[in-house]
């Protein structure tokens, strides 16, 4: 059977500090670089300054110059015989502490890949962003019906499972500050957020010991997640997975188990 995607690549409302639009807030060209290492990531080929003017929708003039000037950075290297660009190992370093520091390594990250392999589910790592939680790494399902999310994906802290997870772990004052937080920027929109109700799906998170959103995004989609505590850099994280509501609640007693144990052991592999 051909796999059906639910594609959840449309974001819950976001704004930066001035009320405007995420395209708005992030410099141009510092938005370009990273999107042109993600386009190297998600490939992992060398690419030709045309193939990123294409791909990524840039002037053919303004892809050589970016280009050019990340390589002279030592971030990419270029093959004249390929007329391409490579990455160097100066890319890989660049961010090596981020793995020792907050995921051991990797290994949660190994851990997560194999959750998602048994489970069929699509596995995310997430992180407290601002108001948002965001998905830094994302392992795709193989269910036949697939749950379809893009790293860099964003969610309201306060109005996502991830988020329910990830405000859990923390105090009480923590959830009112990201309330209030969120209010300030969402209420120029017109939008407003219930404290009442995000205190309602923490205190259950707490309970329960998992997050579990029903379809607050994507309709028929859920998210199932539990966070880690904060690590010594003060950053929290939380591993969930994503799918049909319908099955997420058959199978919630066998995977919050192994969620669990990836955050005790992360070289557990259920």
């Amino acid at each position: 059977m051909a796999a059906v995607w639910l594609d959840d690549r449309v974001e819950m409302p976001t704004v930066d500090n001035n009320g405007a639009g995420m395209e708005q807030s992030v410099i141009k060209t510092a938005g370009r670089v990273f999107e042109v290492l993600e386009y190297l990531r998600e490939v992992r080929r060398p690419v030709t300054v045309r193939e990123i003017s294409e791909k990524l929708a840039y002037p053919l003039s303004s892809a050589q110059v970016l280009l050019k000037s990340i390589a002279t950075l030592g971030y990419l290297r270029y093959d004249s015989a390929l007329r391409a660009y490579l990455a160097t190992p100066r890319l890989a370093s660049i961010g090596d502490w981020v793995m020792d520091t907050m995921f051991q390594g990797g290994r949660v990250l190994d851990s997560l890949a194999e959750i998602a392999r048994k489970t069929g589910f699509t596995a995310i790592l997430g992180v407290e962003n601002d108001i948002y939680a965001q998905y830094v790494h994302v392992i795709l399902g193989t269910r036949a019906v697939q749950f379809n999310v893009q790293p860099g994906t964003r969610r309201l802290l306060c109005m996502s499972g991830m988020g329910w997870a990830l405000l859990a772990a923390g105090s009480d004052e923590h959830m009112a500050r990201a309330v209030h937080r969120s209010n300030l920027r969402l209420q120029p929109g017109g939008q407003t957020i219930d404290a009442d109700f995000v205190m309602a799906r923490v205190e259950e998170t707490r309970r329960q010991g998992y997050a579990f959103s029903r379809g607050v995004v994507t309709e028929g989609i859920g998210i199932v997640a539990v966070a880690a505590p904060a690590g010594s850099a003060g950053a929290s994280f939380a591993v969930g997975v994503g799918g049909l509501i319908t099955q997420l609640e058959r199978t919630v007693d066998e995977v919050v188990p192994q969620l669990r144990a990836l955050l005790v052991d992360p070289n557990h592999h259920a």
